[in-house]
């Protein structure tokens, strides 16, 4: 494959979160490939400065809005009509490449015609201190090989640290206000041949609070992803699995 510019549309969801913009914008226009990408960034109409912030440095960005959506997939979904690259990665706000070399150490797997591009997720405090990888630190191992099958017990891949190729990328079902991330990259494996793991650390993503009634709710709308993609039964073994899992690693 012959790489041209830009190689990789970087999507930026964000909304009255200008310091986590500021953090992600950093990244990417630091990054050491900045000409093979295309940095598109959708906003929600934040009044927090975020717009003011986009309209100091669009000579860095290829294309922003800050207008009001319908949430934070129903935005995605507009940054997949806007870029024009041949992979898409999502860093949303507050989300970061692990090095400014990260985009540069994939890009030979793009020449390889790779369909989806992964790899390790470090999570990071609110004051920017490496916590440590998601695999050692949760319950979701990031696997040897990806495929879709391997969801069955949930994301075993931080979303910021998955590369996609955009003619397999399909939109995200925003009936899912929790999990659409989830229910997107299995899709996007399915229709996936040449799977590769980069062997790297990604991406960082900064751990924060997360309620417990949005946790409920995730829990239940993955539970409905799941079982549509695996099936009533195996789903229903597959989430006494994840119990079970999360109880042995609170336990250890």
């Amino acid at each position: 494959m012959i790489l041209k510019a830009p190689v990789v549309s970087i999507i930026t969801i964000t909304w009255n979160n200008l310091e986590g913009l500021k953090k992600t914008f950093e990244s990417v226009v630091s990054q050491t490939a900045l000409e093979h990408i295309e940095f598109i960034i959708i906003d929600g109409g934040s009044k927090d400065g975020s717009a003011e912030f986009l309209k100091q440095n669009e000579t860095k960005i290829s294309y922003w809005q800050s207008e009001k959506d319908k949430g934070i997939y129903d935005a995605m979904n507009i940054g997949l009509t806007k870029c024009s690259g041949d992979y898409v990665w999502f860093l949303n706000a507050g989300d970061y490449a692990f090095s400014n070399d990260t985009l540069r150490q994939v890009l030979p797997f793009m020449e390889a015609s790779a369909d989806v591009i992964y790899g390790e997720t470090m999570l990071v405090s609110p004051e920017g201190k490496h916590l440590g990888s998601r695999s050692h630190l949760t319950t979701r191992k990031l696997p040897h090989t990806l495929t879709w099958k391997g969801f069955n017990k949930g994301m075993s891949v931080g979303h910021q640290s998955i590369l996609v190729k955009k003619s397999i990328a399909v939109p995200y079902d925003t009936e899912y206000k929790y999990v659409a991330d989830i229910d997107w990259v299995i899709n996007c494996l399915k229709l996936a041949g040449n799977v590769i793991n980069s062997g790297q650390t990604i991406a960082c993503f900064t751990v924060d609070g997360f309620s417990t009634t949005n946790r409920n709710a995730s829990n239940k709308q993955r539970y409905e992803v799941l079982k549509k993609h695996f099936g009533f039964f195996p789903n229903l073994i597959n989430h006494a699995a994840i119990l079970a899992r999360k109880i042995f690693h609170n336990n250890n």
